[in-house]
């Protein structure tokens, strides 16, 4: 059998060159195991991560009910107002919002919104085209979200559904072009549209690039059309699934070799009601039967990303799925609206249903429809959370039915609780979120120390340095790098953890500090990707105990070994003004004389942070260097993360 030693160091602010600092590491005496689920991802649909994001439709507004808001709220302003008067931002405009009617050449008409003879009961709203004098080209286009990005050489598949009076017949015109429409990148002609309502496809390749295209749908005659669900990809989607996602943020997302992936939320999970809670079964399907909802960050979600979606997204990724449930009530930071105390078990059964959906038998109810789908399989639901960052007496009561229902049924799946302990219940694994100031990460190094072994497993399924570190900079980075070496240290209890929130996109930030970003083209990783990817990656077998013969009091140290490629792994935070030097002395193990790999994240100014259009700033570098004697001596650049991989002859125990 191969091994490997990882040994980490975190040194925390200074303003001053300290001396040498001394460490001794005895490798022949492991320590805890580290949990191989430490590093996962948290995808929440908020920030458009989703919608006009990850998820690869282009079309905005495609099924024509962006204006649809939770059962009983009003809207006034930009604002959505709950009947229990809590209230949200909207960041849509008119019922037509992302369409606009296409006049070339004298053209007339326009286009409205519509609910007779809709296409289904889940999609009640059509587009009525109205064409009264066809000029030289008259139609609708749609821009996409902030512009289509249309790539030369690739194709795209457009589907939409039409209606006419009567069996009227027409030809459309479906076309690829530049934002002003002076320009047709590529164009089809779909003849005898036309009588009761129908799916039409279509597929072409553009001949050209421009991130800012868009799509039009025209007719050649004075006529009336009616369209609903109008829908384009690319051909190119993540490993080529239908309905699927972008490509570039997906392999963003493999590169963080993720151990779980927890969705679809977040507060979006309970709602700003409970008509507005996420309901996984309005998300499954065809995508013309899938209904939308405003979520409470503000935006129309069509819902195409669905949990079918999400559980593919996790076997695509080799992650383990984790589900997380409505409890019975919305969410608890806005006002929360509780079902009846006899409605409780309505909720159980929603929760029954999307398991048996993940992992039942072809032969059940909802595997059958999972079959249906084009997953035969089951999918790797590992873990369902009960609601999300939920409190009061009525989650404590509610929390027992779910794990009463569900554990006897589903004893595989982990149950995971929003609190450490549950009255006559039982708590498996405690939901813990942790968002604050630099210092506050950095103070809680220790944090899990002297937490209770006897259980439950604690996941900090949130996290994220979101005060005085501008939009995600390097301080904010190392902080979480600090807070993170204290979760692998304890990883014998704190078994999982997840950033929060992933994803942005640069048009729409409705939260400070964010992973990842994104406009309609490219992708870019914020100072907290690269150090989850660092640490990620060089997770150890086993700690180690680390002694500090002489050290500062800034200085943070943990050791670990990886049993399979016998490697000596250091990884040095260094938050200071100016470098620091440490020496390490290694017992129990021999280095080789192969050179070391040495991977490092740094920038003379801490306040550095990368940016759509500076995407490079904070980048990790890699470089060689040889250690001798069983001795590391190097000197930490200020504002770093250093990882330190050094080949050893022997293993260990």
């Amino acid at each position: 059998m191969k091994y490997k030693l990882i040994i980490a160091l975190f040194f925390c602010a200074s303003s001053s060159l300290f001396a040498q600092n001394i460490y001794k590491i005895d490798a022949s005496k492991p320590g805890i195991t580290v949990s191989p689920r430490l590093y996962g991802i948290f995808f929440e649909e908020i920030n458009h991560a989703g919608e006009g994001g990850l998820y690869a439709e282009m079309v905005e507004n495609r099924d024509f009910e962006i204006t649809t808001i939770p059962e009983g709220a009003d809207m006034g302003g930009n604002l959505v107002r709950t009947k229990d008067k809590w209230q949200e931002r909207k960041v849509f405009g008119n019922e037509l919002h992302g369409w606009t009617f296409l006049s070339e050449g004298g053209a007339e008409g326009d286009i409205r919104l519509q609910n007779e003879k809709p296409l289904n009961s889940k999609n009640p709203h059509s587009m009525r085209l109205i064409v009264t004098k066809p000029g030289n080209r008259a139609g609708v286009w749609n821009k996409g979200f902030w512009g289509m990005n249309l790539q030369m050489g690739d194709t795209y598949n457009v589907s939409f559904y039409a209606r006419t009076s009567g069996n009227k017949k027409m030809d459309v015109t479906v076309s690829l072009e530049s934002p002003n429409g002076k320009h047709i990148y590529a164009s089809k002609k779909v003849s005898g549209v036309g009588g009761e309502w129908q799916k039409y496809e279509c597929s072409f390749m553009s001949e050209q690039t421009d991130n800012m295209g868009r799509l039009s749908v025209t007719i050649n005659q004075a006529d009336t059309l009616w369209l609903d669900v109008v829908s384009m990809f690319p051909e190119k989607t993540y490993n080529h699934q239908k309905n699927g996602l972008r490509v570039d943020i997906m392999e963003k997302l493999a590169d963080l070799k993720p151990a779980f992936i927890r969705f679809p939320g977040g507060a979006i999970v309970g709602g700003m009601n409970l008509d507005n809670r996420i309901q996984w079964k309005n998300s499954i399907g065809d995508i013309a039967q899938r209904k939308g909802t405003m979520n409470l960050w503000g935006y129309y979600t069509t819902n195409g990303l669905g949990y079918h979606e999400y559980l593919q997204m996790c076997e695509d990724l080799g992650a383990d799925a984790l589900w997380v449930c409505n409890p019975g009530f919305s969410d608890n930071y806005r006002k929360a609206e509780y079902c009846k105390p006899d409605e409780v078990q309505l909720y159980v059964q929603e929760a029954l249903d999307a398991l048996e959906y993940a992992l039942g038998p072809v032969t059940s109810e909802w595997g059958a429809k999972r079959a249906a789908n084009g997953h035969s399989e089951p999918f790797p639901l590992k873990y369902i959370e009960i609601g999300n960052e939920a409190s009061t007496g009525v989650y404590v009561t509610n929390y027992k039915q779910f794990y009463d229902a569900i554990h006897p049924k589903y004893p595989q799946v982990k149950i995971i609780c929003n609190y450490k302990s549950i009255k006559d219940g039982v708590v498996e694994i405690k939901d813990d979120h942790k968002y604050g100031t630099p210092e506050e990460f950095i103070r809680d190094f220790n944090l899990y120390d002297k937490a209770d072994r006897k259980g439950p497993e604690i996941y900090v399924g949130e996290y994220g340095c979101t005060h005085n570190v501008g939009q995600g900079n390097l301080t904010g980075a190392l902080a979480e790098a600090v807070y993170l070496m204290g979760l692998e240290k304890n990883s014998d209890i704190v078994t999982m953890s997840s950033y929060a929130p992933l994803f942005f996109h640069v048009n729409d930030n409705a939260w400070p500090v964010n992973m990842i970003g994104f406009d309609n083209q490219s992708v870019f990783g914020r100072t907290s990707y690269w150090v989850n990817y660092m640490l990620a990656q060089n997770r150890p077998d086993v700690m180690l105990n680390v002694q500090a013969a002489d050290s500062s009091k800034t200085l943070f140290c943990t050791a670990g070994f990886d049993r399979i490629n016998k490697e000596l792994i250091l990884k040095v935070v260094n938050t200071s003004k100016v470098a620091q030097q440490a020496q390490f002395s290694i017992l129990g193990v021999k280095f080789k004389k192969s050179p070391a790999t040495v991977i490092q994240l740094t920038h003379k100014d801490p306040k550095a942070e990368n940016s759509l259009y500076n995407q490079q700033v904070v980048v990790p570098q890699t470089s060689t260097e040889t250690f001798v004697n069983n001795t590391v001596n190097k000197d930490f650049p200020a504002n770093s993360l250093s990882i330190i991989r050094v080949k050893t002859i022997n293993g260990i125990k």
